[in-house]
Order: C-alpha cells, then sequence, then structure tokens
C-alpha cells in the first residue's frame, strides 16, 4: 500500500496568505506481480463535509479505507475552511489536489478515465464546485490538471443558499459572508452537459441540509440530460457517513443509520454501471 500525506502548496511552491490546510492524505492500492503488476485502478478524490468550519475526520479517513477495500484507490483532501484562509482556497486547493494524481497516475496505477470526486454536506458542494470547474480559468498561470472526471458522488451535498432547505452557514464561512460572492455559488446553476454522472444521496428527515438540496441537484442534471441517480432515504439525521462503527460507537448504531449504510453498495452498483471498476 501507498500512504503519504501532501502538502500541496509546499508541493506546487505556493506561498500561503494565511493558515491554509490543503493537505492531501493518499490511500491507494500496490500492484504486485504475484496478482497483476499491471492492474489499473478507479480512484476517486474526497471531501469530508463540515460547513466550510472544519473537515470531518468521519467522511474522510473512514471514507477512504471502505473505497480502498473495494478497489478505488483513494485521495482526501483536508481543504481550508473558515479559520484556516479566504476564499478560493478551498476551491484552488482542489484543484491542486487533482493536478496532484494527474501528475501520479502511473505511480497510483490509476485509469485516468475512471476517476472521480466524492463529496459529504459542505463537501458535497466543493466536489460540485470542481466537477463543474468552477473558476478554474482564474488558475490558469499553475497549468492545472486536464483530467475529465467520470463521475461525481454528493452525499447530503449543500447545494444553495436561498432556497428552503439551505444551510447558509456553509456559504457564509466559505465567503466570509460576501452576499455578491454567495449569489454565485448555487452548485446546481453549474450543471451541464459536460458534468460528469452523478450520484447523490440524501435522506428525508435531514434537517440541516435538507432534502430539496438533492432534489434541484437531480433536477438539474435531468435538464441537462446527464446521467444520475438518487436516492433519498425516509429516516436519518444529517451527517451519519457510513452509518456503521467505523463513524459511531456501537451503542449509538440504530435501525436508520443501518439502512442509510446502504448508499455505499448503491454507489458501487452506480460505478459498475458505469463500467467504473478495476482492469483485471
Amino acid at each position: 500500500m501507498i500512504f503519504e500525506q501532501i502538502d500541496l502548496y509546499k508541493h506546487f511552491n505556493i506561498e500561503k496568505k494565511s493558515k491554509e490546510k490543503g493537505i492531501l492524505t493518499v490511500y491507494v492500492r500496490d500492484n504486485n506481480n504475484e496478482v497483476n503488476i499491471s492492474r489499473t485502478y478507479p480512484g476517486i478524490l474526497i471531501c469530508p463535509g463540515g460547513g466550510y468550519f472544519f473537515t470531518s475526520f468521519r467522511e474522510a479517513e473512514p471514507i477512504a479505507l471502505k473505497c480502498i477495500e473495494n478497489n478505488i484507490q483513494s485521495f482526501v483532501l483536508e481543504y481550508s475552511c473558515v479559520n484556516d484562509g479566504d476564499y478560493p482556497a478551498p476551491i484552488l486547493e482542489g484543484y491542486l489536489a487533482l493536478k496532484y494524481i494527474e501528475e501520479n497516475i502511473t505511480r497510483f496505477h490509476l485509469d485516468k478515465n475512471k476517476l472521480g470526486i466524492m463529496g459529504f454536506s459542505a463537501g458535497g458542494h466543493l466536489a460540485g464546485l470542481l466537477s463543474n470547474n468552477y473558476i478554474k480559468d482564474e488558475f490558469k498561470y499553475l497549468s492545472l490538471s486536464s483530467i475529465k472526471l467520470a463521475f461525481g458522488a454528493y452525499i447530503y451535498p449543500v447545494n444553495y443558499f436561498s432556497r428552503s432547505g439551505s444551510h447558509q452557514d456553509s456559504f457564509i464561512n466559505l465567503t466570509k459572508n460576501n452576499k455578491d460572492l454567495i449569489a454565485k455559488l448555487d452548485f446546481d446553476t453549474m450543471v451541464n452537459e459536460d458534468s460528469p454522472a452523478a450520484f447523490i444521496v440524501s435522506t428525508y428527515e435531514d434537517n440541516a441540509v435538507g432534502y430539496k438540496n438533492s432534489l434541484s441537484l437531480a433536477n438539474s442534471y435531468s435538464l441537462t440530460k446527464v446521467p444520475f441517480e438518487l436516492h433519498i432515504f425516509a429516516k436519518g439525521d444529517h451527517g451519519m457517513s457510513l452509518g456503521d462503527e467505523n463513524v459511531y460507537k456501537t451503542t449509538n448504531l440504530d435501525l436508520n443509520k443501518k439502512n442509510f449504510s446502504e448508499w455505499f453498495n448503491l454507489f458501487l452498483n452506480f460505478l459498475k454501471g458505469l463500467n467504473i471498476t478495476i482492469n483485471e
């Protein structure tokens, strides 16, 4: 296995303006000639949630390990939040993460046509910005990645600011309450015919990031005729992650979490339907 942590600012020789994070943690399987020395894998960039206030462990390493268990090379981005650096720091860090992944496609045994992104809550919003190349042109001087993502997975994603069910704190934290900027950041308005196929998950009972965020996002995909899959579970709170003992004390597990945990198997089936599997 290859495990490493990269300070993306240091790696790309970019000066930090404040206390920016931009740390990429790599969890990838290495190949061995006893199995298949030339095998390639799908890869995924994981953006944990946390309302742009922090990045949650529960939506970081446990997700990466679950993906690795299922032959998906994994990369977790600890991006800058409200107390670390100003907009657009987390967006820049996302693009730098994709650039680092692209630079190491061979070393990480990746299939360049089977790369995607996954985000949770506010991380789902960041993943949506990245998957739709939001303000990427502003960073042309960095010669960023040419990766074309094959899929995006948005798990109880923050989507919009001004409509019912929004999680306004995420937008306020990202922009330091710049209302002109906030007005430009609704993810569903960015979906277009070049957006990657989408896997979207929420729950009806989510009182933090209302399920209408996911409905609106799915509608945008429908209107642009980009393939998507939508699952809204009847029960469960916001932020359940995998809904198992890897992210909860065993005494806190209940039927709602167990039912919600099925989203990951549904996600794997979604990838199989797109032929995103390991190369034997």
